[in-house]
């Protein structure tokens, strides 16, 4: 019944998501990231950089990595390493740079998450982190995305860009969570800002 109450439609939701990702040429942000594990979970705080081009700069601020870096280069479709003086080069198939499920450095950017979206349910408008947002849940491919049957997505309801995004498994147990705090739009990256 809350339904007739929401004055926007999905449709236009996931319209807006597409569009307002599409006209990202770089952003920077801080992601809190929870993957479940078999032994309890992995959880970090992350500062991101992502440049259209394919670039992706993560660095860890809290977790068990503290301190490392690493860096995806579109380029050479190679991960560069780096925790205090170790530098390494490495594929991004490398469990050293994967999440504990198995996200690669790739799969954990708004863009990648907007581009999952291919169809949606609404299902409510709510507030998080005090600004409106839509909840929408999107079906995926589990042989696609670690296990995950479908997600749930916090949207902006002024950015139209995803917040908080939880995928579940088909006993609708949270997979992976990840959360975006101080994103900043077109702050006008170069490859120069993703060396290490």
């Amino acid at each position: 019944m809350m339904l007739f109450l929401i004055s926007i439609t999905v449709e236009d939701i996931v319209k807006n998501l597409k569009s307002s990702s599409a006209n990202i040429r770089d952003y920077t942000a801080k992601m809190e990231s929870k993957v479940r594990k078999k032994d309890g979970k992995e959880e970090y705080k992350l500062y991101l950089q992502k440049y259209r081009d394919g670039w992706v700069y993560m660095e860890v601020l809290e977790g068990e990595s503290k301190g490392g870096i690493a860096v995806y280069d579109p380029g050479t479709k190679k991960v560069r390493a780096k925790k205090g003086v170790l530098k390494a080069t490495l594929s991004p198939d490398d469990n050293r740079v994967r999440s504990a499920v198995g996200h690669r450095i790739y799969e954990s950017h708004i863009i990648y998450f907007a581009n999952r979206v291919k169809s949606a349910e609404l299902l409510s408008e709510g507030t998080l982190a005090g600004r409106k947002v839509y909840i929408i849940k999107v079906p995926l491919k589990s042989e696609e995305n670690y296990g995950a049957v479908y997600s749930k997505y916090w949207i902006d309801a002024e950015s139209f860009l995803p917040v908080m995004i939880v995928d579940y498994d088909g006993r609708d147990q949270a997979i992976r969570s990840v959360k975006f705090m101080d994103v900043k739009i077109n702050v006008g990256l170069k490859e120069e800002d993703f060396k290490i």
